[in-house]
This record gives C-alpha cells, sequence and structure tokens, in this order.
C-alpha cells in the first residue's frame, strides 16, 4: 500500500468505528433499556442481563456496519476537504480515481465482516436471545403483581394483594373469578404465590393455609360460602409463557433453513417472498458498502469546508435515499408488482449506477462549482425604463415613522454569536440522530409490513406516535453533542482563548449555552408530562396489531371496573360521569386477621345527587362469624368514595397521569398502606429526567475545553461514551427503585447527581 493509501484509510478508520458505536448505540438504545429495566425490575442477576443485551447486538451491527462506512467516509474526507487537503491532492495530480483503491480496499473489509454478521451472527444471537428470555418469562408475571394494583394479566381473573413478602409471595389476597360479568366469584387469604413450573408448562395461583371462597347462588343476594386449604386455581400457560412455539422465524433462520422454507411455501402454493427478500437481504447489505464507496468518494471529495459534521449530515441523506428505494420496492414486491429476487437489489443498483455517474462527473469537473440563475422572465423589476432603456425617474412619497427607542435587557454579541454555532450544531445533531431512529424503526417494523400484518397507513401513525418518544431519547444526546462541539470549537479555533485574554470567564462565554439547554429541559418536562405518555400508549397498542399481540391491559390502582379505597373494594360494570352514576356497582368491605370478607353491598344503580350517593335495587350481605344476614333495599344511601376519584384517574395509569394528578393520586392513597413504589419513581422521574438536557450541557462544557483540540470526533465520541453511560446508570437506579429497594426520590435523581458531581469537578479544575 502507498503512502496516500495508508493515509485515507487511517482518516476514515477513527470515524468509522465512532459512527458504528453512535449508530448501534441509538438503535439498540430503546430495546436495551427496556429489557434491562424490565429483567433488573424481576431480580434477574446483572451478569444474565449483560449477556442477553449482547445476543442482540449483531442484529444491529447488521444494518449499522454500511451505514457507519458511509458515515466514516464521508466524515473523513470531509476532514481532508476542510483542511484543504483535498486541493493539495488534485493540484498534485492524483484524480478520484486514484483515491478510490483504498477505499474501495475499505469497503470490501467492511462487507465481508456485514456478510459474516448477516450469515452467521445474526441468526444463532436472535434464537439465543428468544431461547433465554423464554427461560425467564416465568418470572415476569409473578414481578408484575404489584402490592396495591389489580393485576388482569390472567384471562378471567383479577387479582388484588396488599403487600409482598421478604421470603416470596404475598400477604392478604383477593382472587376475584371475573368469568360472569357482575356475579364475581372472590376468594379471600392471608397468603399466596404465584407456582410456576416452565418446563411443563403450568401454572397456579396458590392460596396456602386458610381461605374463604364467596359464590354468588342463584338468587341475587345470596351467598355459599366455603372454606379451604391450599386452594389452587389453574391459569392457562399461554398468558404467562406466551406461546409455546420459540422455532426460528425469519429473522433467526440460516441460508439453509430459508430455501427450505421457500421449497416448502411452493410445494404449498404460498408466495414465499418473504424468504427470498431475506436471504438476499443478507448479500445486499454487504455489497451497499462498495456503492456507498463509489457514492461517498464522489461526494466527499470537493474543496467547501464543511468538516466531518457536515460529511455526517450528507451520509445521513444518502442513507434517507437508501432506505426509500428499499421501502418502496418491498412494498412492490408484497404486492406481487415486482420480484422477489431483485427487490433488495433495487437501492444497490440505483445509488451505485448514481455513484459512478456522479465519481464520473467529479473527475470530469473537479474544482467546479454549479451557479444556478433565476431566469430572466422570473426577474422582478426594481425600476421602470423608458422605451430607450433609461431609468424613468417617477416621483416617490415616502412615509417616515419615527419611533422612540426602548432599552431592554437583550443578548449582547458574544452570546448572539456563541448561541448561534450552538443553534447550528444541535439543530443538526437533532435531526440527524432522530432520522437513525426512523430508519431503525422502519427496519425493525419491515418484516410486519412486507407478511401483510401491517400496512402504510398504520406504519406512517406507529411513526407518528412514536416521535415523542424518539425525541425523548435524542434530545440528550444531541444537546452532549452540541455543547461538545461548541465549545470545542471555540477552543480548536483559539477564539477562547483571546476571550478569556479580554477578561470574559468560560462561564459568562457558556451562558448562552447553558440557557438554550433550559430551554430544551422544559420541553422535556412538558412533553413527558403532556404528549409521551399518551402517544406511547396508541404506539403501543398499534404495535401490538402490528405483530399480532393481544392488546395492552393496564395495570392501574383505579380501572374501568376495579378501585380500591382504604379496606374498600369496588368493582362495577359502567360509569358514566357525565350523570355520576355507577351500573351494576358492588362494594366489598375487608375485614383483617383473618384476611375475609366482612360485607358485600350491592345497587342495580348508584347515582350521586345533592352530595351523596343513593342506591337503587340493592341488598347488603354481612358475614359475621355468628353466621350470614342479608337486607334488601329499593333506594338506600350509601357511603361511597366522592365522584371526582371516579372521574380524575378512570381508564388511566400513572403512566398517563400528569404530574399534579400523580402527586395527588400518592397522597391520596399513601394513607391506605399501599406499596406505590412505581408511583413514586415516576413522578420524581418526571422531573429528574428533563434536566438531562442541562446535566449533559454542564458535563459537555469542560470536556469541549479539555479535547476541543482534537476536534469535532473527539468529541462525538466521547458524546457517545458519556450518553451510554448515562442510560445505564439511570435504568440501573431506576430498576431498584421500582423494586423498592431504593427510597424513590435517591432512585431518579441518583443519575443527575453522579454526573453533576463529574461536571462539577471538571468545571473546577479546568482554566475558566
Amino acid at each position: 500500500m502507498k503512502t496516500l493509501d495508508r493515509y485515507l484509510i487511517r482518516e476514515c478508520l477513527p470515524p468509522f468505528f465512532l459512527a458504528l458505536g453512535l449508530f448501534t448505540f441509538l438503535l439498540q438504545v430503546k430495546p436495551m433499556l427496556e429489557r434491562a429495566q424490565d429483567l433488573l425490575a424481576k431480580g434477574v442477576p446483572i451478569p444474565t442481563v449483560g449477556f442477553l443485551l449482547l445476543t442482540l447486538l449483531p442484529q444491529a451491527l447488521g444494518v449499522t456496519i454500511p451505514m457507519a462506512f458511509l458515515a466514516g467516509l464521508l466524515m473523513g474526507l470531509g476532514r481532508l476537504s476542510g483542511d484543504r487537503e483535498i486541493v493539495a491532492l488534485l493540484a498534485c495530480g492524483a484524480s478520484p480515481v486514484r483515491l478510490l483503491r483504498p477505499i474501495l480496499l475499505f469497503a470490501l473489509v467492511c462487507g465481508a465482516a456485514d456478510m459474516y454478521v448477516l450469515v452467521h451472527l445474526v441468526p444463532n444471537a436472535n434464537q439465543r436471545f428468544l431461547v433465554e428470555t423464554y427461560k425467564l418469562v416465568a418470572q415476569r408475571s409473578e414481578a408484575d403483581i404489584k402490592p396495591g394494583l389489580f393485576y388482569e394479566g390472567f384471562p378471567g381473573k383479577v387479582l388484588y394483594v396488599r403487600d409482598s413478602r421478604s421470603d416470596g409471595g404475598w400477604t392478604d389476597v383477593l382472587l376475584a373469578d371475573t368469568s360472569q360479568p357482575g356475579r364475581p366469584i372472590v376468594t379471600l387469604a392471608d397468603r399466596g404465590y404465584l407456582q410456576l413450573d416452565p418446563e411443563h408448562r403450568q401454572v397456579a395461583i396458590v392460596l396456602p393455609g386458610d381461605s374463604v371462597r364467596y359464590l354468588p347462588g342463584e338468587e341475587d343476594g345470596v351467598y355459599d360460602t366455603s372454606h379451604a386449604k391450599d386452594f389452587r386455581v389453574q391459569i392457562p400457560a399461554a398468558s404467562v409463557f406466551g406461546t409455546p412455539d420459540i422455532g426460528r422465524g425469519l429473522a433467526e433462520m440460516s441460508i439453509a433453513e430459508l430455501r427450505k422454507a421457500e421449497a416448502a411455501k411452493r410445494a404449498a402454493g404460498i408466495s414465499p417472498h418473504p424468504e427470498i427478500m431475506q436471504r438476499h437481504q443478507m448479500f445486499s447489505f454487504p455489497v451497499a458498502c462498495p456503492v456507498f464507496a463509489l457514492l461517498g468518494l464522489a461526494l466527499g471529495v470537493h474543496t467547501r469546508k464543511d468538516g466531518k459534521l457536515g460529511g455526517f449530515a450528507l451520509g445521513i441523506g444518502v442513507l434517507f435515499a437508501y432506505y426509500g428505494f428499499f421501502a418502496l420496492f418491498q412494498n412492490l414486491t408484497k404486492g406481487g408488482h415486482f420480484p422477489a429476487e431483485w427487490a433488495r437489489w433495487v437501492p444497490d443498483i440505483v445509488l451505485g449506477m448514481a455513484g459512478i455517474g456522479a465519481l464520473y462527473w467529479r473527475t470530469r469537473s473537479v474544482g467546479g462549482e454549479v451557479t444556478l440563475a433565476w431566469p430572466n422572465w422570473l426577474r422582478l423589476p426594481r425600476y421602470q425604463t423608458d422605451p430607450t432603456g433609461a431609468t424613468a425617474g417617477l416621483p416617490r412619497t415616502v412615509l417616515v415613522i419615527r419611533l422612540p427607542e426602548f432599552n431592554f435587557p437583550r443578548p449582547r454579541l458574544l452570546d448572539l454569536y456563541v448561541g448561534r454555532r450552538y443553534v447550528n450544531v444541535v439543530l443538526l445533531a437533532f435531526v440527524g440522530l432522530l432520522g437513525l431512529y426512523y430508519i431503525g424503526t422502519f427496519i425493525d417494523k419491515s418484516e410486519r409490513l412486507f407478511k401483510g400484518q401491517a400496512d402504510g397507513w398504520m406504519l406512517a401513525q406507529y411513526f407518528y406516535y412514536s416521535t415523542p418518544q424518539f425525541i425523548a431519547y435524542v434530545v440528550p444526546m444531541a444537546t452532549l453533542v452540541a455543547a461538545l462541539a461548541t465549545i470545542g470549537g471555540l477552543t480548536r479555533t483559539g477564539e477562547l482563548v483571546v476571550m478569556r485574554a479580554c477578561g470574559v470567564s468560560l462561564y459568562r462565554i457558556a451562558a448562552p449555552v447553558l440557557l438554550l439547554s433550559l430551554m430544551w429541559s422544559g420541553g422535556l418536562f412538558v412533553l413527558g408530562d403532556r404528549v409521551l405518555a399518551r402517544a406511547n400508549h396508541h404506539a403501543d397498542v398499534l404495535e401490538d396489531e402490528i405483530r399480532g399481540l393481544p392488546p395492552h391491559t393496564t395495570n392501574a390502582i383505579e380501572n374501568e371496573n376495579w378501585f380500591a379505597d382504604g379496606g374498600r373494594i369496588y368493582y362495577y360494570r359502567a360509569y358514566d360521569p357525565a350523570q355520576r352514576t355507577l351500573h351494576g356497582l358492588s362494594v366489598f368491605t375487608i375485614a383483617e386477621s383473618p384476611y375475609r370478607l366482612a360485607s358485600h353491598t350491592f345497587a342495580n344503580r348508584a347515582t350521586y345527587s345533592r352530595g351523596r350517593w343513593q342506591g337503587q335495587r340493592g341488598w347488603t350481605q354481612q358475614f359475621a362469624a355468628s353466621g350470614v344476614t342479608r337486607d334488601a333495599f329499593g333506594v338506600r344511601p350509601l357511603t361511597l368514595v366522592p365522584p371526582d376519584k371516579l372521574s380524575s384517574v378512570r381508564n388511566q395509569g400513572t403512566d398517563l397521569m400528569t404530574f399534579g394528578e400523580l402527586r395527588q393520586h400518592i397522597a391520596r392513597l399513601a394513607a391506605s398502606g399501599f406499596s406505590l413504589a412505581d408511583s413514586r419513581v415516576t413522578l420524581q422521574e418526571r422531573v429528574a429526567f428533563p434536566l438531562v438536557a442541562v446535566v449533559m450541557t454542564l458535563l459537555g462544557i469542560p470536556f469541549g475545553v479539555t479535547t476541543g483540540r482534537r476536534g469535532a470526533l473527539y468529541g462525538v465520541g466521547l458524546a457517545i461514551i458519556l450518553g451510554a453511560a448515562y442510560w445505564l446508570v439511570n435504568s440501573f437506579f431506576i430498576a431498584i427503585g421500582q423494586a423498592a429497594l431504593m427510597p424513590a426520590v435517591l432512585a431518579a435523581w441518583a443519575a443527575n447527581l453522579l454526573f453533576l458531581a463529574v461536571a462539577a469537578y471538571m468545571t473546577l479544575t479546568v482554566r475558566t
């Protein structure tokens, strides 16, 4: 290899690895965080969680290696162009075709690595992940049954427990069989636990010791009461373990298995286009690396001073074009209008031809500029001319209005200069990273699209409702990159030294950056408090529909049919908030030691009027030690919770409440003895998480000073490391807080406090 070849590859390698880390982290952060929090909250050991998360990496690497190659190539060539080294090479006679040799060699190496990942690692890693998570899913249901919450995950059953036992299981258990609407069979016991047998796929709710069961008789208000020891209720195994089939899907099949599935579908008269496209995708993605080499070289060799961030933005645009063709011809194949064998190759062919043409044009016109002039007929004359061509001096009347000057507080020239640089970088990072999430989500859902489980409109709706969550993920990283790039850029150009020499401290220089980060934090708070939860709820519903799963259920203290308040539990068929009327109301009063039913009041209708509830056509049955008594009534005043408790958070989980509603919800239920660890952590996280923009900015300012002279590339790499560390630390403490192993305030704020401490140390040790 010539010196020039080694130099070009050496310039592209660091941005390639940084882009690979950034893209992989961004595409995997959502599934990794969700699964890590879920598994940690269930008590799964940290090494097991780490192993499971590692099995998700090959799936992302198969997509991100070509993307990182293109971004690394454009960033490396952007640095050479920005420093005028490309101009020097061209002046010395090195044409763009001469530069293609080392770049094409680099592309072939990346393509070979990507092919190994797609052909060998991805199917095996995906299958290993499915097998291991299938073994751990048995822990899900017992961990999801939270004290003080109604759990409706078991078909036809509602489970309510007062508290959890330190040795496992629950205390004060109410189990209601709701298979007959309006006539629940209620069982109460002092203790209970979930018995799981994953090997034989058997599940049972076990109530050891004495339990009391209340069965409605043929006549309303007449109960058959029975006592039992070691009462067991069998649960359908599919509701806990899911479907028994954990065989290989498309993403888990090798090439031989895909060919076998194709042959089976052809024999059955079914179109095998999903398997064909999946098989060809294993080779079309690696071939994209040489295609990107042609296109990237043509776009990266220029005489403009765009730098690495400009190359990064250009790479994002090329990726959008690639996956645009990817989606278009995938849909055409799904509709039977295009052969499946060529669907995955069209993006490579189109962009490859564009790359060859662009490289030929670049070779023929190196250093030229394209100027686009407006046609003469579109130009608006600024003045009129007479027939001879001379200007006609037409008299004009000018009205001059003088306004008084007011000296309002306003940003100074330094603030505008620094703020403008920050806004340019943060918008570029924000749009670019947001685009990566769209690309990653599209790749994840594309399989369902061409399998017919989703259509374009459904996918567009999913993107719309997922955008708030994407913004919440992107903003912290974008603010960190912007702070590092802004302060680092001032350091690299020597402007920071000049400012400090003129008596302007680093604190004053960074003031506009910090002020803008506060605005980002405010936007994140509003987004999380008013938009995020409802958008995520709609996105979850759409994802369940796309994947063919049963819809999500809301496990909350108050839901459509069940409501707990103090020592009483309410069950009703329907509630009309406009008329303040409950239909089919049952009120269960619970007695302690032993945990049993003290009374059951039923009303066909209960209406709130003039400050009190009136029950109609009902009865009350008392379960005393001396016997059972029953009292029927036509109309009777009832002592129930006020209607605002029913309407304020009805049909809402705690995640759908605003900050004020959630705080009132916790205050109202705190005296009831319920475990509200999840709600308390959620409340604190509503305030703690939006401040991540300020935390990342405070962290990026001193790091920008110390690493600024090494260039923007080091800033991007540092942002990846710091962002990943923050997400992992925050997820770990949130999971601990949700498991009630740490106070909610400390769990929600721990990551912010740790990173603020690092930022304070760095700020106090850097030259200000």
